[in-house]
C-alpha cells in the first residue's frame, strides 16, 4: 500500500458520511451520485480488502501462488459478489443477476475487446480449455434457471462449479516463493476492517442508486444493472486487463476475462440464489447476448492470434448490447 494511498481513507470516510446523510432527500440526481460514489468506495474497499489479505496471509506463510489463486483472484470479484448478495437480500432480484450477466459481457465484448485493440492477442495453451469451462458453467447455469427461477439449490450447484473449477486450476503453477509482507501486521488488519467496511457501503449504495435511477427513468432495473452498474463492477477487470496487454502478457490479458466470467457464475450468482429467490427473463436481450458471447468465444479463443479487427468487432457487439437493454 503506498504512502499517497492513505489519502482515500478520509475520502471514503466523507462520502460514505454523505451517502447516509443523503439518503433522506432522494433524488435523481442523488441517485446518480449514489451510483458513482457507491463504485467509487466499492472499488477502492476491494483494493484495500485484497492488499491487507495478500498482506496478512504472507505473515502466515501461505505462498505466491497460492494467494493469487484465492485471495487475488477473489478480489477482483468482490465487487459484484457484495452487489448481487446485497441486491438478492434487499429482494432487487433483477439487478442481482443483470449484474452478473452485464459483468460476464462487459468482461468479454469491452475488455477483451479493448485489450485486442491495445496489442493483438496471443491466446494461451489453457485458453480455449478454459472458455470451454465457462461454456460449460454458462449453460448449466442458463439450464438451472429454464423454471424461470435459481433457487437455493441451484445456488449450491453453482457455487460447487465454482470449486471444481478453482481445483481443476491448483496443478497449473508451482508454489513459488513466499513474498514478503507488503503491510505490517497492525496496518493489514486495519486496512481488511476498513476494506470490508468500504465494500459493504459501496454495495448498498450502489444497489439503491440503480433501483432508484430505475424507477425514475421509467426502465427495468435489469437494464441499469448490466449497464451502468457491470461496467462499474468490472473496473477492476479492466484495469488489469489492460495493464496486462500492455505488458504483454497474454495469457493474464485472456485468463482474468475468463476466470472472473466462471466466478461471476458460480460463486456471485450462486450466493445470491441462496440469499434469495431470483426469477430469471430468459428471453432477456442481457440473456441472449450473454449466450451469443458464450458462444462465441471459444471460437476467438482457438485461433493462434486475435487481434484489432476481432477487438473492434467486439467493441461494436457491446455498443450493440448496451441499445438492446433499453429499447428492446
Amino acid at each position: 500500500m503506498k504512502a499517497t494511498e492513505m489519502i482515500y481513507i478520509p475520502l471514503l470516510l466523507l462520502l460514505t458520511y454523505l451517502i447516509y446523510f443523503l439518503r433522506i432527500a432522494p433524488s435523481f440526481y442523488i441517485s446518480i451520485f449514489f451510483l458513482a460514489a457507491g463504485c467509487f468506495i466499492l472499488i477502492k474497499g476491494s483494493d484495500f480488502f485484497v492488499e491487507s489479505a495478500v498482506g496478512i496471509a504472507s505473515k502466515l506463510g501461505v505462498s505466491e501462488h497460492t494467494i493469487g489463486l484465492t485471495i487475488v483472484a477473489f478480489g477482483t470479484s468482490l465487487p459484484e459478489l457484495a452487489i448481487s448478495g446485497i441486491a438478492s437480500y434487499q429482494s432487487h432480484t433483477e439487478t442481482a443477476w443483470g449484474n452478473v450477466i452485464g459483468s460476464n459481457v462487459t468482461n468479454v465484448l469491452l475488455i477483451l475487446g479493448i485489450a485486442m485493440i491495445i496489442t493483438a492477442i496471443k491466446p494461451s495453451k489453457f485458453a480455449l480449455k478454459d472458455s470451454l469451462s465457462m461454456l460449460a458453467v454458462s449453460f448449466i447455469t442458463i439450464f438451472l434457471a429454464l423454471d424461470g427461477i435459481l433457487q437455493i439449490y441451484d445456488g449450491v450447484i453453482l457455487i460447487s462449479l465454482y470449486i471444481i473449477f478453482v481445483y481443476l486450476l491448483k496443478g497449473r503453477g508451482t508454489e513459488g516463493e513466499k513474498r514478503k509482507p507488503s503491510l505490517p501486521p497492525i496496518l493489514a488488519v486495519i486496512f481488511f476492517i476498513l476494506g470490508v467496511f468500504g465494500v459493504a457501503i459501496g454495495a448498498d449504495a450502489v444497489v439503491n442508486g440503480a433501483v432508484n435511477i430505475a424507477a425514475y427513468l421509467g426502465v427495468k432495473e435489469v437494464a441499469i444493472a448490466a449497464s451502468i452498474v457491470a461496467f462499474g463492477t468490472s473496473l477492476p477487470e479492466l484495469s488489469t486487463t489492460a495493464i496486462a496487454a500492455i505488458k504483454k502478457h497474454h495469457g493474464i490479458a485472456v485468463g482474468n476475462v475468463i476466470g472472473s466470467n466462471v466466478m461471476n457464475l458460480g460463486l456471485v450468482l450462486g450466493f445470491a440464489a441462496i440469499l434469495n429467490k431470483i426469477p430469471i427473463n430468459l428471453a432477456s436481450p442481457a440473456i441472449i447476448f450473454f449466450i451469443l458471447v458464450t458462444l462465441i468465444t471459444p471460437f476467438i479463443l482457438k485461433e493462434k492470434w486475435i487481434g484489432k479487427k476481432t477487438g473492434i468487432a467486439f467493441i461494436c457487439l457491446y455498443v450493440i448490447f448496451l441499445l438492446s437493454l433499453y429499447w428492446m
